[in-house]
């Protein structure tokens, strides 16, 4: 029990959405990656609101990206979930950076 409750510190206070990350026609809250922030101590949501704190995407053009640059939020990769998983820290947001796509 005490490494689960040190784990949950890891990303605690951090409110996540994700975009274009799962397919669109699965679940989100089954993701291993909504699943694993949440046991890193994040709070997933499917929706942007003030509260969040980071936008996790894959493509930095889609509409809650957009927001999070806007709304001065963090918008990181997926890669920085899995790195604070396997360092059970906290990363710096501005080493996983989320580049445009092209068509």
């Amino acid at each position: 029990m005490v490494l689960k409750s040190v784990q949950k510190e890891v990303l605690k206070g951090c409110k996540i959405v994700f975009s274009r990350v799962f397919p669109t026609k699965s679940q989100a809250e089954n993701h291993y990656l909504w699943k694993k922030a949440e046991q890193l101590g994040a709070i997933c949501s499917t929706e942007v609101n003030p509260s969040v704190t980071h936008v996790v995407a894959t493509d930095a053009r889609t509409e809650k990206s957009r927001w999070a640059v806007q709304e001065k939020k963090f918008l990181v990769h997926p890669r920085w979930i899995e790195a604070a998983n396997y360092f059970w820290q906290k990363q710096l947001e501005e080493n996983f950076p989320v580049n445009q796509t092209k068509n």
